[in-house]
C-alpha cells in the first residue's frame, strides 16, 4: 500500500498532545491488552487448547471472546471427550494449559496451524464497536501492546508465531482514524525477555531482564524491531493516527539503568528519524521513576513530546491487597501520588520547575484491588479442563463494591494527572475487555456499561475539576467496610513465594484517612502528602466538621448538663461528678 500524505486524508487527526507545553489537553486512553499480545488471564479460553486444536480441528467454548459468530460454518463447541485438554508442566511445576505465548506457540508442531488459531483471536477479540464504545466513553487514545516479532521473518530456532498481527493492526488503525482515536503501540516483548513476565511473552518464574540486557545482539534486534514498526507505520500511511510509540514495556527493577537508557536513546533516534518529531515517544520507568529525575532527556527540543511511563497497581503485593477501601484510596493519594510527581523537573531536587523535555505518563492502572490474578487463574483453567466452563464466568459486582470502584477510579485519575503540578500528560486504563467476570474489575468497557467506572472528562478539563473533588476528599466519601475486601489468596494461607510489597507506614494510609481530620499537616504536595487537603474542598470540609462537633457538644451540654443543673441544683450535680 502506498503511503499517503496528511493533506490527502480528510479524516486526518490533529495529535492531542504534540506540544507538551500545552498543559490542558490530556491524553486519556485505554489499553487494548491481550489482543495482539495474548495474556492468559484476559482470554483464558484462547490458551485452553486441546488435541483437536493441535491438529487444526478448531473448537470454542461458550462465551469465548475470540470465537467466530455462532452462525459461522467455522464455529463448533469443544467436546472434551473427543478432544483431550493439552496440559503440560510449566515453570511453576504445575500441569496446566500453556501459560504464555511462548508455550502456546510451542505447542503447535505446525506454525501454520498455530497461526490459524491465533488469527481467529486477532480477528474477533477486538471489534469496531469496542473502539466506538471507548471513544463514546470520552477516551482519546488506545495503547496497543505488540511483540517484537510482529514484523520479523519467522526463525526456526524460536517458537514465536506472528500470524496476521500486522494486518489486524492496520485494520484497527483505520478504524481509529474513522472514529477519532489515536493509537500508541507499545513494544511488550523483546528477545531474551526484559522482565520474565507473561506479558513479556515468556514467563520465566524468576523476574529478570538479564537475557535481554546483557546481550548486545538482543538489544540491536530490539532496535530493529522498533525501526521495522516505524517504517511500516510510515509505509502504510498510518502516521496521522499512530501518533506515539512505546519503546519497551516494564523492564524489571534492577535492570542496568545505563544499558536501558542507551537503548532508549537508540529507540528515540530510530522513531524520530522515520516518523518525525511530532511522534510521541514513551519509555518505562523500570519501576523507579524518581531515578529518572536527574536531567535525563531534558534541556533540548529533541526531548519534547517524550514521556516517562509508570504503572501502578494494588493487587500484586499482599500488604496493599489487605488495605481497607479508604486505605486503598489513601494509598493512591499518598504513595502513588508521591511517585507520580517524583519526576520530571528541570531543577532537582528542588523540583519547582517542570521539565520542558520529558514529562510523565501513566500507561497502566486499574481498579482491581484484592485478587492476585496469576494464582486465581489456576482455578479458572482447572475448571475449563474439567468441564469446558470457566468458574466465576458469570460473576457480578455487587452495588457496594461498585460504589468503591467508582471512587477508587476517580482518585487514580486525579492523582495521576496531578493537575496542580504540571508534570503529567495523562493515563491509560488497563484494559479494554476481559473474557468473563472472574477478573471483571480490569474490564473498562464493562465498567462504563455498568457505571462503576466514571466517564472520561473532556480533553481540556482536569479530572479534579470535572469531578469537583480532591483525591483526599474521596477518602471520606468512601464506605470503609471490609465486607467488600475479598483477598485472594487467603492472607492466612499464603504461598511461600508471596511478594508482600512495600511496607506501608504512611499515617494517612494506616489511619484510613483519619489523621487528616485530626489536624495532621503531612508534607507539601510536592514531597509527599499527595493532593493537599488544605485545598478549598479540604478547608470547607474541615470547617463543616468543626462546626458540627461544636454544635453537637453544645447540644449535649444543653440536654445533659444544663437541664440537670435546673432539675437537681448545683449540689446534686457536684455529687454526680
Amino acid at each position: 500500500m502506498a503511503a499517503t500524505t496528511h493533506t490527502q486524508d480528510p479524516m486526518h487527526l490533529e495529535p492531542i498532545f504534540v506540544n507538551p507545553r500545552s498543559p490542558h489537553r490530556w491524553v486519556r486512553g485505554v489499553n487494548l491488552g491481550g489482543w495482539l499480545l495474548l495474556e492468559r488471564y484476559i482470554s483464558p479460553f484462547q490458551f485452553s487448547i486441546t488435541s483437536c486444536h493441535l491438529e487444526g480441528d478448531f473448537c470454542w467454548y461458550p462465551g469465548q471472546a475470540s470465537a467466530p459468530p455462532e452462525d459461522s460454518p467455522e464455529y463448533q463447541l469443544c467436546d472434551l471427550y473427543a478432544c483431550q485438554p493439552h496440559l503440560i508442566e510449566n515453570v511453576d511445576n504445575i500441569v496446566d494449559y500453556p501459560i504464555d505465548e511462548y508455550t502456546l506457540s510451542s505447542s503447535f508442531s505446525s506454525k501454520e496451524t498455530g497461526a490459524q488459531w491465533l488469527n481467529f483471536h486477532f480477528e474477533h477479540f477486538l471489534k469496531r464497536e469496542d473502539l466506538v464504545a471507548i471513544k463514546e466513553a470520552g477516551a482519546t487514545h488506545v495503547r496497543v501492546p505488540v511483540p517484537h516479532f510482529m514484523l520479523e521473518e519467522p526463525r526456526d530456532d524460536e517458537p514465536w508465531i506472528a500470524g496476521d498481527r500486522w494486518k489486524y493492526f492496520v485494520r484497527a488503525a483505520k478504524w481509529c482514524r474513522e472514529i477519532g482515536l489515536e493509537m500508541w503501540p507499545d513494544l511488550h516483548t523483546v528477545p531474551g525477555s526484559q522482565n520474565g513476565f507473561d506479558n513479556g511473552g515468556q514467563y520465566l518464574n524468576i523476574p529478570t531482564c538479564n537475557g535481554w540486557a546483557y546481550s548486545q545482539q538482543n538489544i540491536l534486534r530490539t532496535v530493529e524491531a522498533v525501526k521495522n514498526m516505524a517504517h511500516a507505520i510510515k509505509r502504510y500511511g498510518l502516521d496521522d493516527v499512530v501518533t506515539g510509540v512505546g519503546l519497551l514495556n516494564e523492564p524489571f527493577t534492577g535492570c542496568d539503568q545505563g544499558i536501558v537508557r542507551h537503548y532508549y536513546q537508540l529507540g528515540l533516534e530510530a522513531v524520530r528519524g522515520i516518523l518525525g518529531k511530532n511522534t510521541a515517544v514513551y519509555i518505562s520507568d523500570i519501576f523507579e521513576a524518581n531515578k529518572f529525575n536527574d536531567g535525563f532527556w531534558q534541556g533540548s527540543s529533541e526531548y519534547e513530546n517524550t514521556f516517562l511511563d509508570s504503572h501502578y497497581y494494588h493487587v500484586f503485593g499482599e500488604r496493599s491487597r489487605s488495605l481497607s477501601p479508604r486505605g486503598h484510596i489513601a494509598y493512591v493519594c499518598q504513595k502513588n501520588y508521591r511517585e507520580a510527581t517524583s519526576c520530571c523537573y528541570e531543577n532537582p531536587p528542588a523540583n519547582t520547575k517542570v521539565s520542558t523535555g520529558m514529562k510523565r505518563m501513566f500507561g497502566e492502572w486499574s481498579v482491581s484491588y484484592d485478587t492476585l490474578v496469576v494464582l486465581k487463574l489456576y482455578n479458572v483453567t482447572a475448571g475449563i479442563a474439567k468441564t469446558g466452563i470457566a468458574p466465576y464466568f458469570d460473576r457480578q459486582i455487587p452495588p457496594a463494591r461498585q460504589d468503591f470502584l467508582r471512587n477508587f477510579a476517580k482518585a487514580q485519575m486525579i492523582a495521576y494527572e496531578a493537575a496542580e503540578v504540571g508534570t503529567s500528560a495523562g493515563w491509560f486504563y488497563w484494559t479494554f475487555k476481559m473474557e468473563g467476570g472472574v477478573f471483571a474489575e480490569w474490564d473498562f468497557l464493562r465498567g462504563i456499561r455498568e457505571g462503576w467506572l466514571p466517564k472520561v472528562p473532556p480533553v481540556n478539563v482536569s479530572s479534579e475539576e470535572f469531578f469537583d473533588t480532591t483525591c483526599h476528599n474521596l477518602i471520606f466519601r468512601t464506605d470503609d467496610s471490609m465486607k467488600i475486601v475479598k483477598e485472594y489468596p487467603d492472607p492466612d494461607n499464603l504461598p511461600e513465594n508471596t511478594w508482600f510489597g512495600d511496607e506501608i507506614d504512611d499515617d494517612v494510609v494506616v489511619s484510613h484517612g483519619d489523621s487528616l481530620l485530626k489536624g495532621w499537616k503531612g508534607s507539601s504536595s510536592k514531597n509527599g502528602a499527595g493532593l493537599s487537603f488544605d485545598s478549598a474542598h479540604g478547608i470547607r470540609n474541615n470547617i463543616f466538621l468543626c462546626a458540627a462537633i461544636m454544635f453537637f457538644g453544645y447540644a449535649v451540654w444543653r440536654v445533659c448538663f444544663k437541664g440537670r443543673r435546673q432539675r437537681k441544683g448545683y449540689t446534686e450535680l457536684e455529687q454526680t461528678n
